[in-house]
Order: structure tokens, then sequence, then C-alpha cells
């Protein structure tokens, strides 16, 4: 697997205890939007067990000039050294794998169902099906503790170019503010149902932690939703 040399351009806050990563992108450094990439530290700044290297799915789009990881801060050498790097500092990213990605020339809508920081390959498909013009319809189910803890939010929200309804839940009751008239608690078949005109129709992309993911499957197989019409992501970047 081949090591790209890029840089930083900045970091960022993107939500609470949550920051991104804007690199530069090598020329030949070339993607599908919902892949993943090994990023590489020269040095750590503290002790890390499982070393300078982390899998972190990229959050940018192919069609951007730049790339871009988003991560929660952390406790871990590798997190510690990421939110200490500074503008021009090096960092490696690695060739892109994986296969979490939109099927070309299928016109079935698409559902992503998301938990927390699991939303960064969400974000670049989302991203570069504004660029291509994506005439599909886009439902994101996206969960979260509270707004606070929603990365990407504002962004989110609305995106104007597509087909797209952002349903946002929070599942934090007693951080909530009166202020938001979104959805509450946690993804379940009925919220599903809420939304989706044909809940069996659709495409869906499975993003977040094992446990977020196994209780999604379970709600789809309810439906009887066959597994090829189930994209799931390993949920690298830990």
């Amino acid at each position: 697997m081949k090591n790209f040399s890029t840089t930083v351009i900045e970091i960022v806050s993107v939500a609470k205890n949550t920051i991104a990563m804007k690199l530069s992108r090598p020329s030949d450094f070339f993607f599908t939007a919902g892949q993943y990439a090994l990023l590489s530290l020269p040095a750590l700044i503290a002790p890390d067990a499982k070393g300078a290297h982390r899998c972190m799915s990229i959050a940018s789009a192919p069609s951007d000039d730049h790339l871009l990881f988003a991560m929660h801060i952390g406790e871990s050498g590798f997190k510690q050294t990421i939110a200490s790097l500074c503008v021009g500092d090096e960092v490696f990213v690695g060739s892109p794998v994986g296969q979490f990605a939109l099927i070309d020339g299928d016109v079935r809508p698409v559902v992503f169902l998301v938990g927390g920081i699991g939303i960064t390959p969400v974000r670049s498909i989302l991203r570069q099906a504004i660029h291509d013009g994506d005439t599909r319809e886009f439902f994101l189910v996206y969960s979260n503790y509270c707004i606070e803890d929603t990365t990407f939010f504002e962004e989110l929200r609305a995106i104007p170019q597509l087909s797209y309804h952002p349903i946002l839940t929070m599942t934090d009751a007693d951080r909530l503010s009166q202020s938001w008239d979104g959805e509450r608690g946690y993804i379940t078949n009925a919220l599903l149902k809420k939304y989706l005109p044909d809940v069996r129709a659709p495409i869906y992309y499975i993003v977040g932690t094992p446990g977020f993911t196994q209780a999604m499957t379970v709600i789809l197989e309810k439906y009887q939703i066959p597994k090829e019409q189930i994209k799931q992501d390993p949920f690298v970047g830990m």
C-alpha cells in the first residue's frame, strides 16, 4: 500500500470534543466517496499501544481539492498528537480502501442510518452527490446525544442541491433545550415508517459503533430488507 505525504492546512472544531483535520491532497491521490484510509504520524507526543497509525473514513469528497478527516478528541497518544499538530506539519495517508459507496446507475432512494462520528463517510458521499448532480432521493437518519455532539450539525441540516431529507434525532433528553424541535430518542421502526414512503424500497447504508450497527440491522431484519439492499461501514478510526 502506497503512503502519500500530506501537510496540515487547518484543524478546526466541528462538534463538542470533535475536530476536523484538513490536509493537502496529493495530485495522484484518487478515491471513491465513502472510502477510508490509513493515517500515519511521523512521531507521537505520548505513548500509544496501537502505534502511530489509524484507519479513518475520508470526510471530504473526491471532487474536493483537499482531504478531510474528523475524529473525537481522545486520550490516546495518537489523538493527542493529532490535536497538537500545526499548519504545515506532515501526515501520511495510505491508499484508500472500502466498498461503502453508492451503486453506479442505481436510482433507488438512499437511506443513511448513522450514529455519532460515523457521519464522516456519509458527508463524503453527499458532497460528491451534489457535485455530480445526483437525482436520487437521500434520507439521512442521524443519531447523536445532543446538538453539541452532532458533527457537521449546521451543514447537514439542509443541502438544497439534492432531493435530501435530514432526520436528526437526539437521545439525551437531559441535555436538550426546549428550542430543539427535531426528533428525540433512538432510531426505531416507528421513526423509519414516519419518514420513509416505502421502507422496503431504499438501499440502506449503516455506519456507527458495533452496537449501533447491530441495532439497525435488527430493525431492517424486521422489515425483511434483503441483505443486498444493506451496506455497512466497518466504523474505522477508533
